[in-house]
Parts: structure tokens; sequence; C-alpha cells
């Protein structure tokens, strides 16, 4: 394999192994919820395997001796030798936290990654040694009874990276067949599933490591589930365990409240072990949620998008030359053509969409760490996390929200003396929600804190000069005081916020995409911070019309109905700024007149009604030339004085037509 080989798997690896932690990350926090959750500390020892297994292979020493620690800690609690508590769990943070950095650092050669490693090394054997002395009559046990016959099963998913990575199937079918017999491989009944899933039954005197040795490349791709310490295939063997067994497993298990691994009394088999190894379904739904998902470079999906507009600007390119009479003959085929480009543009916004629940465990980790650093409780809740965003709108909305959690958390949640003086609970409450609304999309981070002050706000910022003290403000622009740079009422200064820079950049950022950012709050009671953005899409179905000689674009979804009236009484009713429709006085605006368009105009104008959350608005144009699925380009500062003017889009005859952002009207209501 040559270097440009090498380098490239490094890279794979690199992306599989960030994927990894960024999901590890949520794990540990659902644990710390749930300390006696099989399936989480199961988990968490596969990610660190996985990740023991490939970093050695390409280099990444120190990567590896870590994981190999952390998978040893959680060997022995998933053997009920010591339990999960809040050490290991900071610990396996720290850990995880680590592991990034070292992706950068493949040797572990800067001074503060090697201490950084020594201490955590240090901190993984005093928990290991203090396991194994505590566990060390039931480890004996436990290595006993990996001496004796044990019946394995493993379900194998041939997901498409193992091929990626070229990693030969047959050669781990060969080395398992050298730890022990296989006794049973078939094909699992997987309906609608291109990828295929193998159960594989292996018996034989072997220990669990020795298994997992023979599966090291493929150990991410599989389900192990150990069967019995006997081997199920002898009938003879099970008949004379099947009742004795059922009937002490129940009594143990009314006893008892630990794992549900073998007995360490008798060896024999579990009767919760073998309804997990029947239960295969659960088994192949579990490897579906962790396997269904692609990860694909951004970039690609941003030349997929370009693909798809030039597609889009064909199609009507050949929409409009299908018109003509010599023509008519292709008519059909452009038709079918302009069908498919449609499904395919959207096939392909739902590929970039991303559900912020993505985000949640990074806002989650925040939460307990800065809590934990300001001495607070606080209860994290999220609601709508299945809105999505569009990856870059998602990469765009992650730091104004790293921002507010941390303002929440430092100016708003009181301390728990403090609340529990005012009557509160103890715990403070910080929930982040998400909406869909019309072409919106509304993200808010409320909590149940102090509220903000407007007295204090209006004195700091006359203090700093920034009022003059005469100025009559609305509440509004009173609390939009805190997103001006260097603004701060913190009375000193943490390593976690006071330093009057947070709220500017939020602003900004959301500036950026094109949203708007609002604050409510009520003193004593919390606050609340609403993001609002426009989903991210660079084609809509639009509604095109003209003005004069300029085309203009409408969004399809909120027009309502098209109509007309003579022009004359459009002129007499600019003095109103109202129009009747359906005997409500709905607020119009003229297209002619909002871009000083001057050209003779027809004796007809052309009316489209446009709705925004339950108010109308009418549009004034000159002629309603139909639909048109437009591909749009953003316009920057060419029209920056025109906020009217979101994008544009080229026509299929090279025209240019301007996207008229409707939100900049005023509406009925």
């Amino acid at each position: 394999m040559d270097s440009n080989e090498v380098s490239k798997f490094k890279q794979l690896f690199i992306e599989e192994a960030t994927t990894l932690l960024n999901s590890l990350e949520g794990i540990i926090l659902d644990l710390e919820n749930n300390p006696n959750n099989l399936d989480l500390i199961q988990e968490i020892f596969r990610v660190m395997h996985t990740i023991k297994g490939v970093s050695g292979m390409y280099g990444f020493e120190g990567m590896s001796v870590l994981t190999h620690n952390v998978e040893n800690i959680y060997d022995l609690i998933r053997n009920g030798i010591i339990a999960v508590d809040k050490d290991i769990l900071d610990l396996t943070l720290a850990a995880s936290d680590h592991l990034f950095t070292l992706m950068n650092d493949q040797k572990v050669e800067k001074k503060e990654n090697k201490d950084r490693q020594e201490n955590l090394l240090a901190q993984c054997n005093a928990i290991l040694s203090k396991g194994q002395g505590a566990g060390y009559i039931n480890r004996l046990k436990l290595q006993k009874k990996e001496s004796s016959v044990v019946t394995y099963n493993i379900i194998f998913h041939t997901h498409q990276s193992i091929l990626d990575r070229r990693i030969n199937v047959l050669y781990a079918i060969k080395d398992l067949a050298e730890v022990g017999e296989i006794r049973s491989i078939y094909k699992l009944p997987v309906e609608g599933e291109e990828e295929e899933r193998w159960s594989i039954f292996v018996v034989g005197e072997f220990s669990f490591d020795e298994l997992e040795e023979a599966l090291m490349f493929v150990y991410e791709y599989c389900v192990i589930r150990k069967v019995a310490n006997l081997d199920v295939f002898n009938e003879e063997e099970m008949e004379r365990y099947q009742q004795e067994l059922i009937a002490e497993e129940m009594a143990h298990l009314e006893k008892s409240n630990q794992s549900d691994f073998v007995d360490e009394s008798d060896g024999k088999l579990s009767v919760s072990i073998v309804k997990q190894s029947i239960n295969t379904d659960s088994t192949i739904q579990s490897i579906k949620k962790n396997m269904n998902r692609v990860s694909v470079d951004s970039e690609k999906l941003d030349y997929l998008m370009y693909l798809v507009s030039e597609l889009i600007t064909t199609s009507s390119q050949l929409n409009l030359i299908s018109t003509k009479k010599e023509y008519e003959g292709i008519r059909s085929q452009v038709e079918k053509l302009d069908k498919l480009s449609k499904n395919f543009r959207n096939n392909a916004l739902d590929i970039r969409l991303i559900p912020i629940r993505d985000m949640v465990p990074k806002f989650n980790r925040l939460i307990r760490d800065v809590s934990k650093n300001l001495g607070k409780e606080v209860e994290f809740i999220t609601e709508g996390m299945e809105t999505e965003l569009d990856k870059s709108s998602i990469d765009m909305v992650a730091e104004p929200l790293v921002h507010l959690l941390r303002n929440a958390l430092d100016h708003g949640i009181e301390s728990p003396e403090t609340r529990v003086d005012n009557g509160k609970e103890a715990k403070g409450v910080i929930k982040l929600s998400a909406y869909n609304s019309g072409n919106n999309i509304y993200i808010e981070v409320i909590d149940d804190g102090k509220g903000l002050d407007k007295d204090k706000l209006v004195k700091t910022a006359i203090a700093k000069g920034l009022l003059t003290g005469n100025e009559n403000l609305s509440e509004k622009e009173i609390f939009n005081l805190i997103c001006h740079p260097g603004f701060s009422t913190a009375k000193e200064i943490t390593s976690i916020s006071g330093r009057g820079v947070g709220m500017d950049v939020v602003k900004q950022k959301i500036s950026d995409l094109r949203g708007e950012f609002q604050i409510k709050s009520e003193l004593g009671k919390g606050t609340t911070f609403t993001i609002k953005l426009q989903q991210s899409i660079a084609i809509l179905d639009t509604l095109l019309v003209r003005s004069d000689d300029m085309k203009c674009l409408l969004p399809l979804s909120d027009v309502e109905v098209c109509s007309q009236m003579p022009y004359e009484e459009v002129a007499h009713r600019l003095r109103h700024g109202t129009i009747d429709f359906e005997q409500e006085l709905v607020p119009f605006v003229s297209l002619r007149d909002l871009f000083s368009l001057q050209n003779d105009r027809p004796t007809m104008a052309k009316v489209v009604i446009v709705t925004k959350n339950g108010g109308r608005a009418a549009i004034i144009t000159d002629e309603i030339i139909g639909q048109h699925q437009a591909v749009l380009k953003p316009m920057g500062e060419l029209v920056k004085k025109h906020e009217e003017i979101s994008a544009a889009s080229v026509l299929g005859n090279g025209e240019v037509a301007f996207l008229i952002d409707t939100n900049a009207f005023k509406y009925t209501g």
C-alpha cells in the first residue's frame, strides 16, 4: 500500500473516530443519569475498543494506550466488579476531550498533551487497581468460566465502509473459526435493506478477549452476545439444565437488581441473556440505528447542489424553448425532465438538512461542565429537536447558541441558595426549543432565572456613554442594549463570562444568517432569547411576475390568490396604503413605486395576495408570467439598500429575476 493510500485511510480513521467520540459524549451523559444501564456501558466499551484497535494500526500510539486503559475500566464495570461513579464519568469525559486533541498530535509530542496523557493514565491505573483488588475473587471465577465450553452469538452487519477500508470479511470468519467451532451461520431475513446481516453461533473453550481479537477489524460492525456457558447445540445438555436454570434465575432476579451478565455463583446459563440472544429483531434495529447514516464531506454536498442548480437552469431553458411550435415534438420529454429535476432537487435538499438534535450532546456537556464550575443546579430540557436546518446554517448557529446557553447559566440562573430565598426550586431550568412557522425556523433559549433589570441596563449604558439619559426607549430597545460590543453588567470577570463579549457575537452571527434576534424578559421570572431564521434553500418554487422591464419572484408558498384591478385605482389608493380584499383592508406595495420604475404602465394592474402568519399583504405588478422553479444566488452588497430583495435568479433566457423578501412588508393583524 503506497503512502497516498495510507494517508487516505488514516484520514478515514480520523473521520470515524470523530464520529464515535461525538456520539460518546451523549452516551456518557446518559449514563450519568442511568448508571446501571448495561447497554450504555457496552456502547462506551465498544467505542473505546474500536478506537484502540484501529488507532494503533495508523501510529496513534497515545490514543491506543489511553483507549485500552479506559476500555479495561468499562470491562470491569460490565462484569459487575466495579460500579459507575462520578470519578469514572469525569475521567471518561476528560479522556474523550483528550482523544480529540491527539488526532492532531499523533506521537503525543506537545508538552501539554504529554502531561495530560500521563495524568489521565494515572487516574485510569488508580481506578483499575482499586477494581482489581476488590474484584479479585470474582475475576478468578470469570476466568475459570471462560476456560469452559461457551456459546456466543454474533450479529454481523456487512456495511459499505468495510469495503471502503478494504477489509476482507473472509479473513475475519477464518480467524473466528480458529478460536472456536462455527456451528451455525445464516443470513437474517431483513426486508427492504440493501446491506446484509448475518447471525453466527460459535462454540468452544475460549475467552471473550480471544473472540474480540478474532473480530478486531470488524468489531464495530458486530453485536456480540454470550448465549450460555455450555454448548447449546447439545440437546442432552440443554434438556438437563433447562428447568433448573429457569427456576434458579427467576429466584436470583427477585433478590437482586445486578447486571444481566452470567451468574458468578455457578457459571450457568442466564435466562435474561437467553432472551437477549433470541430477540434478534431488537439487535438488528440497534445495528440499523448506528449504521444507517453515511458521512459525506460538506464540500461534496455543496458541489451536488451546484450540479442540481445547473440542471434546474437547463431545464428552465428547455421549457422556454419547447413552447415554440417547431419544438412541439420534444415537449413531452421536456416535461418529464422538468419533473425529474424537481424530484432530484427535493432529494438533494433533504440530504443537506440536519436535525438540531445532532448538536444537543455538545450542549448537554456544556450545561454539565459550566453549571458544575459555577456551583449551580440546572435541568436542561429540549423540545422540537427534530426540526431541521441546512448544514451551513447548523454550523453558523452553533456558536450563537453556545453563547446564549453560557449567558443563561452565568447571568440568568441564580445560585441554589438565592433561588430558595426567592421562593423558587433550588434547581434552575434551561430550555432549548425549536419549531417551524411558515418558511421560518425559530430557536429559543429560555431560562427561569432572575431576568433582565431594565433600570440597571439603562444605568450601565449611560455609564458607558451609549445613552445620554434623555432617550425614551421601548422595552425591546432596552433589552437590545446587551448586544452592544463591550456591554456587561457583571460585577466581576469569571472564566465563564463578564468580559463584555458574547451577545454582540450572537447578534452578528445571526445577522450573517439574515436572521432576527429577539429578547424578552421579566424581572425575577426569567429570559427568553429567540433566533428567527429563514430556511436556507438554494432552489425555490416561485411565482414569476413583471413590472416594467424588471422581473421579480415571489415564494409560491406565500401566494394566496391572484386578481387584477385598474392601475388608476391603485394610484388613488396610494394615499391610504390599503386595498379592499374580501371585505378587509389589506396593506399593499406597488413594485413600480418601490423600485421607481417610470416607463408606461398597462391599463390593468395584477394583484398578488400573499400571507404570513395569518396576515395578508398585496403586491401590485404589471404581469403575472407564471410558476417558476428558481435557482437562487445571494446578492450581498449589491442590493443592500433594498431590503425587499433577498436573492436573484438567472432565468432560462439569461435575464435576471429578483426574489422579493415578503417578510419586509406590512401585513393585516
